[in-house]
């Protein structure tokens, strides 16, 4: 009897370990599946964070970030949302999952990550500190603002659903490397237009400057010859411009050039362009303009300027008047040398002649 007691106790002590044994050998493959989902998210969040740093403009960085979302996130719907221009609204600019907000856009009170600058989680039901634009979400959400440089640019937003109904505190941090990867992308894109920015800009008159003119006079030349289509050029110098610096200073000479950069700015087409050559040189380019329409707007640039005022210090620097030497492709030249040579030689014969 006492043997059988101990073969039974035996059996179930046995069993017990065997049942111990899967439940362990269950959770290490839990625990090794779930490390290796970590693993492969892990490595396509910095497949994309490489992605986002090649990106050459704001909709490559947002179809990069809206591509990858999903296969990071896959237990998650999302949409990501950006402040517009003025900073006064906030813009889905897309989503994943069939993720679904009330409205397009919201003003940026509505989202405490946006008031904040901080991850704002609210789980299902809590009535605390909803976020507006979120208003009839049911399920837990989490929105993550995109930060760049100290700047708030917008928000991550990321909804639990029926199926996974809580998100994971442990993957914040998989979250906010997301928005911080895409905030990073923005950053860099804007200090690469800053830098181009200040290449090709002249800083007092903020037109072009010469070292763009030589590349677009180059690249339009190209395409003038292709189409087989008139381009003008016109070389404008400001009369007696010394006169300006010796009488009232050269802080006056800056607000004559400043001035008329704007106005020579203000007379053109859409597809013009006009760069300041040098000192109180300047280059207009006319993209299709024959000799006769290049002529005609130089005579009326010139005419307009006559009713320029520049006020410096309260005082009015009196009429302005610009000498124009005009160069037509093919007839004056067929390469950027040649025509800027002709232009220079008109515009030494409109000074000679008398200015203006």
């Amino acid at each position: 009897m006492q043997l059988a007691n101990a073969n039974t106790h035996l059996q179930v002590e046995m069993s017990e370990r065997d049942l111990a044994r899967k439940e362990l050998d269950q959770q290490t493959e839990r625990m090794l599946r779930e490390l290796e989902q970590r693993s492969e998210r892990a490595t396509r969040l910095a497949k994309m964070g490489e992605l986002l740093q090649s990106c050459v403009s704001l909709e490559e960085v947002f179809a990069a970030a809206l591509g990858f979302a999903p296969r990071i996130f896959p237990a998650a719907r999302g949409a990501m949302a950006l402040l517009n221009t003025s900073r006064s609204l906030t813009e889905v600019i897309g989503a994943w999952s069939d993720c679904r907000l009330p409205a397009m856009e919201f003003e940026t009170t509505s989202c405490w990550a946006l008031r904040t600058g901080h991850p704002h989680l609210v789980l299902a039901g809590d009535s605390t500190a909803p976020c507006a634009h979120a208003a009839g979400v049911k399920n837990t959400y989490l929105c993550i603002p995109i930060l760049a440089q100290g700047e708030t640019l917008g928000i991550v937003h990321l909804q639990a659903t029926d199926e996974a109904p809580q998100l994971n505190a442990s993957e914040l941090s998989f979250k906010t490397t997301f928005a911080a990867q895409v905030g990073l992308s923005i950053a860099n894109l804007r200090l690469r237009e800053a830098l181009r920015t200040q290449s090709v800009r002249d800083a007092l008159t903020g037109l072009y400057n010469r070292r763009y003119l030589e590349e677009v006079l180059e690249r339009e030349v190209r395409r003038a010859a292709r189409a087989a289509q008139f381009l003008g050029v016109l070389m404008i110098d400001l009369d007696h411009f010394k006169n300006f610096n010796d009488t009232y200073g050269h802080d006056a000479g800056d607000a004559v050039l400043r001035e008329t950069g704007a106005f020579l700015t203000r007379g053109i087409r859409a597809e013009d362009f006009v760069c300041r050559f040098g000192g109180e040189e300047f280059v207009v380019i006319l993209p299709t303009a024959n000799p006769e329409a290049a002529c005609a707007r130089a005579e009326r640039l010139r005419l307009k300027m006559k009713e320029l005022t520049v006020l410096h210090q309260g005082r009015s620097m009196g009429m302005l008047t610009v000498s124009i030497g005009v160069a037509v492709f093919p007839e004056h030249g067929v390469s950027p040398k040649e025509l800027m040579a002709a232009a220079d030689a008109a515009l030494y014969e409109a000074k000679r002649g008398g200015r203006n």
